[in-house]
């Protein structure tokens, strides 16, 4: 037989649909909990189990739920009284029962101030209605964040400057179910990115990240920089400089980036690992000559391939197996998990199964300078 506190568990389950219910209107009364156990073998365990049901039911006048009960002939136990039927009667017993009489009004409350400002959110309530729950004490700023972006779809400013009145870190807070809310209200507006960020998805400044780089060709320095060839910008500025250039070196080392020699027309860039992937969107990068120069380990492979992957003219340099038998020193590699890639060449591949199957790595910084020299003549004598 069904006892009270498997019932508890059952009327717990159904809060969520409950609190969608009331998000679509929908009336779930009389809500049925269904008990059909057997009553045992035991008079003794059945008497047990109806105190139990019944003494935490109805019947005693409290919020609870109802059972209904038949005379009802059994194999071991003989002619008992059974209960046919378990339910809550209405929403009042359903929520008292639950003791969330003060939460469901405060849930409405909100619902219905969320609905009358944004209709387009009722979907997103009836699914998600326990997120609102979570959030009853800072909805209201939740609001009024939602509020100003439906007025000012495109702020470009940044999350401290915006004119909302919450506490300074409230959106940095909760961004993540902002962001739910927000790219329903700002469907048309938003950026379609799905991997962008949060900033970046709905228009706003943020601190991004810097490209350092090198100026290779002096003449190029001085006509565009004063002279300055290392230099740090931001991202979006570097996305938007124009300059002479016909080719750019990718390197993983900061000393390589500073050691390397005098090339024209040559502008070297400090990879710093995946982060040269957020180089993806640059748009002036599509008509250079492309060189990587990274590690030679798996994980080098693997940034070679994304960054192929968005700038197919990319080549590899000194990434091959005769500079890795002459320079390799036992040296294990940083874990990599991705054992297949897409965009590498046959040449590649192999070395990437290799290295990836024996672990095996081999920094940039231990090949020696009379070696590098050697592969950029070759490289500058190619283009």
């Amino acid at each position: 037989m069904i006892s009270s506190s498997e019932i508890k568990k059952k009327a717990l389950r159904a809060y969520a649909s409950f609190l969608s219910s009331l998000v679509n209107q929908e009336d779930l009364f009389p809500m049925e909990i269904k008990g059909n156990k057997s009553p045992g073998k035991s008079l003794e365990v059945y008497r047990k189990g109806m105190d139990d049901l019944l003494s935490s039911s109805n019947s005693n006048g409290k919020y609870s739920y109802t059972v209904d009960c038949v005379k009802t002939k059994t194999r071991f136990i003989g002619s008992q009284s059974l209960p046919k039927r378990i339910y809550f009667e209405n929403q009042l017993h359903y929520v008292g029962y639950l003791n969330k009489i003060n939460e469901v009004n405060a849930f409405k409350k909100l619902k219905d101030e969320t609905l009358r400002l944004f209709p387009e959110l009722k979907n997103w309530l009836a699914s998600n209605p326990m997120k609102l729950v979570a959030n009853m004490e800072h909805w209201q700023d939740i609001l009024k964040v939602v509020s100003y972006f439906k007025s000012n779809p495109k702020p470009d400013l940044y999350i401290r400057e915006l004119p909302i009145k919450v506490h300074t870190k409230f959106i940095e807070q909760n961004k993540s179910l902002l962001r739910e809310l927000l790219d329903i209200i700002l469907a048309q507006s938003r950026n379609a990115d799905e991997h962008s960020h949060f900033e970046t998805r709905f228009h706003l400044k943020y601190s991004q990240p810097l490209v350092r780089f090198r100026l290779l060709d002096s003449q190029v320095a001085q006509q565009y920089f004063s002279g300055l060839e290392d230099i740090s910008v931001k991202l979006s500025d570097f996305s938007r400089i124009e300059l002479p250039i016909k080719r750019v070196l990718i390197v993983e080392n900061l000393m390589n980036l500073l050691t390397l020699p005098k090339m024209k027309n040559t502008l070297s860039i400090f990879g710093k690992g995946f982060k040269v992937l957020s180089l993806k969107d640059v748009e002036w990068l599509k008509n250079c000559q492309i060189w990587y120069w990274g590690d030679l380990d798996a994980q080098g492979f693997e940034i070679l391939s994304g960054f192929r992957g968005h700038y197919p003219q990319t080549k590899s340099l000194m990434m091959d197996k005769t500079t890795f038998d002459k320079y390799y020193e036992d040296d294990l590699e940083t874990k990599s998990k991705v054992a297949s890639l897409p965009n590498l060449t046959e040449a590649e591949n192999q070395m990437h199964q290799m290295l990836f199957n024996n672990k095996w790595r081999l920094e940039q910084e231990k090949i020696p300078m009379d070696y590098t020299l050697l592969h950029l003549n070759i490289l500058t004598e190619q283009s």
